[in-house]
């Protein structure tokens, strides 16, 4: 149950103590059910509930059906065609503790639900409007329990057109969910199997708030810079609602937090503004100047033989004020935005022309550059930015018009299938400016594949030669389902997996992919950045994540793993980057700041098999423009005598002044018609690393620093950046360092530590609070795609489980050494309760995984 003290303002969110039966399986009325006859726990028809969820994850938890994303349990569950509406339509209840004083007022609100609700409190019923996409705030002061507790029970009902699938399966099923202002992927995609409740349940926040009289809706914050970004407009604006029967004599405050440092904040209070609210009134105020995918439209409408949904949602004003209520709710996200009509299409007329009125731009964010308002113009002559829906972001009427693809809206994305890195880099690649979508493969890694699928999903795929010379993956039946997409494309890419070799197993094969990840994302857009500003103005890929255990287009799985993809992309969408033109085999420095970069180096490093350098070159006294790609050199080394089959290329872009690395790029390569199967006896090379660990904590929140460096040979006293001491930069992570506290590691973890470390044929010693521990190796070379992950010990771990804690984030994985580099890596993740977290590190001449306590 939750609680909320007495006379304390704020919001409590309603996360936990649910519970859920079939609707059908109740005899109940919700009148009972929040008075006289509750239920008293998770006895049947009732069970736990997960909220917020879906009925579907209810359901799952519970081991009612089968898991949706385990192998092909999906097929074993019952679609809402078949089953009808009934079927998941669903009870919800919980308990909360709130007793009001004084003038005090509380509201229950849903951030969310799917798709129509019925709402009972305490006895009291109200009924919320349909729609998936809509917020729902309900005033409950007058209907809470005198003693304090409160008894909530919630009907949720499926969308009211829940369609069917056709055998043949087909992008949005019957597309009859697109009547709906719903997600329509849930009749099933090219990318997901059809969801068989179509999302019905609660599935966003459920929070109780409570405040005195006077309550803030919706407040809009803009920002306007002048003066070449050294001075900063904060417009604001709020509606606020007096809630009693007087008139309310408010202080409404804004103040700005600033992190200066670890956890010290700069609090700046910049205005109070003296405001009276009449009685049972709603006013719109504005201050004077001071100092989630919402996929809604898709391809379900408009579209198929016969045409289905013509005209959109049934109901338009529905739709409307679930698009309003969306960019209400995130209009104060600091992040950059495209407010879209229609994926691949528009909206109907009317619904076009109100958004494109709703979501018109201000002028001051309509007009950049050399024609900016002064801020006396902002002032005097137009509107106060807060005034808008949001004001500050593009609205284009869909995803391929407006400068986007060849702006017809003819089908000109994608395409979503592996392609040759080097064709990224070539100008017939694409045609137009701004890629809407392109996507690729997305194999994850051999655990998630294990934790996904029963042991004939561990199968890897068919590679069948064809007669023109082309090879033809055959997915098992389980990857099939699992939308995989081959790592091949028959009369156009060659196999990108085989250059390593046929793999040998599950283990082998998801390797190898990872390796193939990394250089189609990287390829991807770097190809981009070449031609960025000459030919090309943006690219979005389609995907990052799957909302399913699917096999393609991600750059992290279900379970929330980074595949090696994320962190080729990574690399590439560096503000600064330093990269080789795979087609040209020029390198080229690009800057997309606004800033030119003066007395800067870059040096180039070729490495062989046998950890010789063969070819080193520094290219210095450089200066890169603003928003320009600039070409330095052509690399000589492929061209030159005798060169190696396989070789690494080691660039790095660094300050000349203190030889701080701005961009390090590492790429393996072959030359032309060549391929990696040298690579596969390089797996036996033991090359010697140091591993130096300093971890911090803070309750379940963890950080690791580690130090990896190759011992194989001393750095080469030329190269000077062997250290990598990166140039400032600013990570996107939270984690506050200066609050932590380093680790005093008790009796039992060093026994535990000791003996994994004796596996492992290492030694650790502990010298200011750092771990040192040494991986022995006798071989001169690089330390090839080295990565880590962070693994649970507890003492009921079973044979085979996936013993990885998901999600983790880490500055750098996948990554690779050349004799004497070192590179260091923040690790940060939260620790579930009752586990202690292990540090691993595998990699590709490291088959055994080295692991070490944290």
């Amino acid at each position: 149950m939750a609680e909320i003290a007495m006379a304390e303002i704020g919001k409590t969110v309603l996360d936990s103590g649910w519970l859920a039966a079939r609707s059908t399986e109740v005899e109940l009325t919700g009148l009972q059910l929040t008075t006289t006859h509750p239920p008293d726990g998770p006895t049947s028809p009732w069970m736990e509930a997960v909220v917020p969820g879906t009925v579907l994850a209810t359901l799952v938890k519970n081991k009612v059906v089968a898991d949706p994303f385990y192998g092909m349990e999906n097929e074993m569950i019952i679609d809402i065609a078949d089953s009808g509406r009934e079927y998941y339509t669903f009870w919800f209840f919980t308990k909360f503790q709130c007793k009001l004083s004084g003038t005090q007022h509380l509201d229950l609100h849903f951030r969310a639900i799917n798709y129509s609700a019925e709402v009972y409190l305490n006895g009291h019923k109200k009924v919320l409007p349909k729609g998936m996409f809509q917020r729902h705030s309900l005033e409950v002061t007058d209907v809470l329990s005198p003693d304090g507790a409160n008894l909530l029970a919630v009907l949720v009902h499926p969308p009211d057109h829940p369609g069917s699938i056709p055998p043949q399966g087909g992008q949005g099923g019957d597309h009859e969910i697109g009547k709906d202002v719903a997600t329509q992927y849930v009749e099933g995609w090219d990318w997901i199997a059809p969801v068989r409740d179509r999302n019905t349940g609660i599935w966003d926040e459920v929070s109780i708030s409570l405040t005195g009289p006077v309550k803030i809706i919706d407040p809009h914050l803009v920002s306007s810079f002048f003066d070449d970004y050294t001075r900063a407009y904060l417009h604001a604006a709020t509606e606020l609602e007096n809630r009693s029967a007087w008139v309310a004599e408010c202080s409404l405050n804004i103040q700005v937090t600033t992190e200066l440092e670890g956890s010290v904040c700069l609090v700046e209070h910049l205005q109070t503004q003296h405001v009276s609210i009449p009685p049972r009134a709603r006013i719109k105020f504005t201050f004077p100047q001071v100092w989630q995918d919402f996929w809604i439209t898709g391809d379900v409408d408009g579209r198929g033989i016969p045409v289905s949904n013509p005209n959109g949602p049934l109901d338009h004003d529905l739709f409307l004020l679930c698009a309003r209520d969306t960019v209400k709710l995130l209009r104060n996200h600091p992040s950059l935005t495209l407010w879209v009509g229609g994926n691949e299409q528009v909206p109907p007329e009317d619904i076009n022309t109100a958004l494109k009125n709703d979501l018109k731009l201000h002028p001051f964010f309509e007009n950049q550059g050399e024609n900016a308002l002064t801020m006396e113009e902002l002032s005097t002559e137009f509107n106060d930015p807060s005034q808008y829906l949001d004001g500050t972001r593009v609205y284009i009427q869909g995803s391929m018009w407006d400068g986007f693809a060849n702006g017809k809206g003819d089908f000109t994305d994608g395409p979503y299938e592996i392609q040759n890195p080097e064709d990224f880099f070539k100008d017939d690649y694409y045609e137009y400016g701004f890629n809407p979508e392109v996507g690729s493969v997305g194999m994850p890694v051999a655990a998630t594949i294990r934790a996904t699928m029963p042991p004939e999903g561990w199968q890897i795929p068919l590679f069948k030669k064809l007669p023109n010379g082309f090879t033809e993956e055959v997915p098992n039946p389980i990857w099939e389902y699992h939308k995989y997409i081959p790592y091949s494309k028959p009369g156009k890419v060659h196999d990108q997996i085989e250059p390593y070799g046929i793999p040998k197993d599950l283990d082998d094969f998801c390797l190898k992919a990872q390796l193939v990840n990394y250089i189609q994302y990287r390829a991807l857009l770097e190809g981009w950045a070449s031609r960025m500003w000459s030919k090309y103005t943006g690219v979005l890929i389609w995907k990052t994540q799957n909302p399913w255990s699917g096999l393609r287009g991600q750059f992290y799985d279900h379970l929330l793993d980074q595949t090696a993809g994320f962190y080729g992309c990574r690399c590439a969408a560096e503000p600064i980057h330093i990269q080789l033109n795979i087609a040209t085999f020029f390198i080229e420095a690009v800057n997309t700041t606004s800033e030119e970069l003066q007395n800067v180096a870059i040096e180039a490093s070729v490495w062989d098999l046998e950890g010789a350098c063969p070819y080193y070159e520094v290219f210095d006294k450089l200066s890169l423009p603003p928003k320009k790609v600039v070409s330095i050199s052509e690399l000589k080394y492929p061209k030159s005598k005798n060169p190696k089959p396989v070789y690494f290329l080691l660039l790095k872009l660094y300050h000349v002044s203190n030889y701080s690395i701005i961009s390090r790029n590492f790429y393996w390569l072959h030359l032309p018609g060549g391929d990696y199967k040298l690579l596969e006896p390089y797996r036996n090379k033991e090359i010697p690393l140091k591993v130096t660990t300093k971890t911090f904590f803070r309750g379940s929140s963890y950080e690791i620093e580690v130090n990896v460096q190759n011992k194989s040979q001393k750095p080469d006293p030329k190269i000077l950046t062997y250290k990598n001491n990166y140039a400032s930069r600013y990570d996107d992570g939270d984690f506050d360092m200066a609050s932590l506290e380093p680790i005093h590691d008790e009796a039992e973890e060093k026994q535990r530590a000791g003996l994994v470390q004796r596996l492992c044929r290492q030694f650790s010693r502990e010298t200011d609070g750092l771990k040192v521990a040494e991986i022995d190796g006798y071989d001169v070379g690089v330390a090839f795609f080295l990565n880590f992950s962070i693994l649970s010990s507890k003492p009921d771990n079973k044979e085979g489980e996936d013993t990885r804690i998901l999600p983790v984030h880490y500055s750098d994985n996948y990554f690779s050494l050349v004799p004497g580099e070192e590179i260091s890596v923040k690790i940060s993740f939260q620790v579930p309760q009752g586990v202690s977290p292990i540090l691993a590190l595998k990699g590709w001449n490291y088959h055994h995984e080295w692991h070490t306590v944290v």
